[in-house]
């Protein structure tokens, strides 16, 4: 891995949005719950979910590149890798050349995990329970 290159993880501005509603998160809450979206929200940050739509995305074998606006969330991959091991499930799980440039291929799992479920809840209605049966259904 050590000649590997890692991009920064980031997402598009709509992306970054529904991270944060996924978080609980609001723009004027910033880092703290917002008092409305926080109490049924269904992760605890945005890392949290960030994480997960990359393993949905990644199972699904989709990716999709982010055209635009590009946010950066975390500037390296150590920000919210925690005990995760990124490297591993794109090697177990991905195609070879994901393993090129991780930062991206995260990114792209991630970006087409949020692009599909904003198609299906649209940005600004959100469902919880439509969200884990959408996660059971595909």
């Amino acid at each position: 891995m050590k000649n590997k290159k890692i991009s920064q993880i980031g997402t598009s501005s709509e992306g970054r949005d529904f991270l944060r509603k996924l978080a609980g998160r609001s723009e004027e809450s910033g880092a703290k719950a917002d008092e409305k979206l926080g109490p049924s929200s269904l992760f605890n940050e945005m890392k949290d979910a960030y994480r997960a739509l990359f393993i949905y995305g990644l199972i699904k074998g989709k990716r999709l590149p982010i055209n635009g606006n590009f946010v950066t969330i975390y500037a390296n991959i150590g920000m919210f890798a925690d005990e995760y091991n990124f490297y591993s499930l794109l090697k177990l799980l991905g195609k070879e050349e994901d393993i090129d440039d991780i930062g991206k291929s995260i990114n792209e799992y991630t970006n087409w995990a949020i692009n599909n479920l904003i198609k299906e809840f649209g940005n600004d209605a959100f469902s919880i329970k439509k969200f884990m049966e959408l996660m059971d259904n595909k």
